[in-house]
């Protein structure tokens, strides 16, 4: 199943040519033109009051994409709810849960805040407010869950490759057409400090948009490196001049490997899996190997993928330490936009 997944991954994001991949293309158009179809007629109930949406008795942030993975939602919705809990509320995170792997990271980084999970968010969002008291609900991948009425619409676009091919799912990794974008009330553009960012084509859709005076830009700011079993900081400097071997099952890879760039590393091998993968030993039987064969000294993860693999206690086999690299959601440019658009949510 796994092939299976990453070979169609590849053809939605045009890595794949040849005639067969070509025909495979084709089919996976007309099935992106129904699902665009059924999108535009879900969004047009909603926005001409055919569909009513849930009210929730308290103020709803949604955060999320148009596009599939890779703009660091998870870290970012955790960055979200560390400004709320320093500006005194008590936020809730909903999350659909399909992913496991975002659960167990949210858990983790915040302990101290309701995590709900639940295809059925309506009854999550009143547990919340009921059950918690809580004062703010942030509804994690929310842009398109047109269910609960939300006073702030935030959307990611990630930096280095913000709209794809500009095609649907599944021949391509849009989830809405681009113009979904006239309904956010803030968009971030995260991974600005990457390299080859589309920042000229990121501004010139948004401004034909009319939404270039909602744009906030953000990094995600190395923090700490933790090795993954102990839970211990080895701090960043750990790695500099090191041989290492980066793991990852993210949307975007390429932005994790220029941050431990970054930090002095010398990258000998790479393991790249498709995001939410779910790890097996075996995995790390094979990586094992092409370590030793590099020498190498350390293996990289991304904090995301950490709450996984710690599971599987491959760490003392291997003999090389496994360590997870934590990062900070950060505001670059037009924090004080982003601070206002918040508090203008709870007026005094």
């Amino acid at each position: 199943m796994y092939r299976v997944r990453e070979y169609f991954y590849s053809l939605m994001t045009d890595r794949r040519a040849g005639p067969a991949a070509a025909v495979l293309k084709g089919v996976l158009w007309v099935l992106s033109l129904m699902y665009g179809a059924v999108v535009k007629i879900m969004a047009g109930g909603y926005e001409k009051n055919f569909f009513v949406p849930y009210k929730a008795d308290c103020t709803v942030i949604s955060i999320g994409n148009i596009t599939v993975g890779g703009t660091g939602k998870t870290q970012a919705a955790i960055g979200l709810t560390r400004i709320l809990e320093a500006k005194g509320k008590r936020p809730a995170v909903l999350l659909r849960g399909y992913g496991a792997d975002e659960y167990m990271m949210l858990q983790e980084e915040l302990s101290d805040i309701p995590i709900l999970v639940g295809p059925d968010r309506i009854a999550s969002a009143r547990r919340a407010f009921y059950g918690f008291g809580v004062d703010t609900i942030i509804l994690d991948d929310g842009f398109q869950h047109w269910k609960i009425a939300r006073d702030l619409d935030i959307v990611l676009l990630d930096a280095t490759n913000p709209f794809g091919n500009y095609r649907y799912i599944p021949r391509g990794i849009l989830r809405e057409p681009v113009s979904a974008l006239t309904r956010a009330d803030l968009v971030i553009v995260t991974k600005v400090d990457a390299e080859a960012v589309r920042m000229d084509e990121i501004y010139r859709v948004l401004e034909t948009l009319k939404k270039a005076d909602s744009v906030v830009e953000a990094v995600y700011k190395p923090l700490e490196l933790y090795e993954i079993t102990r839970g211990s900081a080895v701090g960043l400097g750990a790695i500099d001049t090191k041989k290492v071997c980066i793991v990852s099952s993210i949307g975007n890879p390429s932005y994790f490997r220029q941050n431990i760039a970054r930090l002095g590393a010398q990258i000998e091998v790479e393991f790249v899996f498709l995001d939410h993968y779910t790890y097996k030993r075996r995995d790390f039987q094979r990586i094992g190997y092409e370590c030793k064969f590099f020498g190498v000294d350390y293996i990289v993860v991304t904090k995301k993928d950490a709450v996984k693999i710690k599971r599987l206690a491959v760490a003392a086999p291997l003999s090389i330490p496994i360590v997870a690299l934590d990062v900070e959601f950060v505001i670059v440019k037009n924090r004080g936009l982003f601070d206002d658009r918040l508090s203008g949510l709870y007026p005094r």
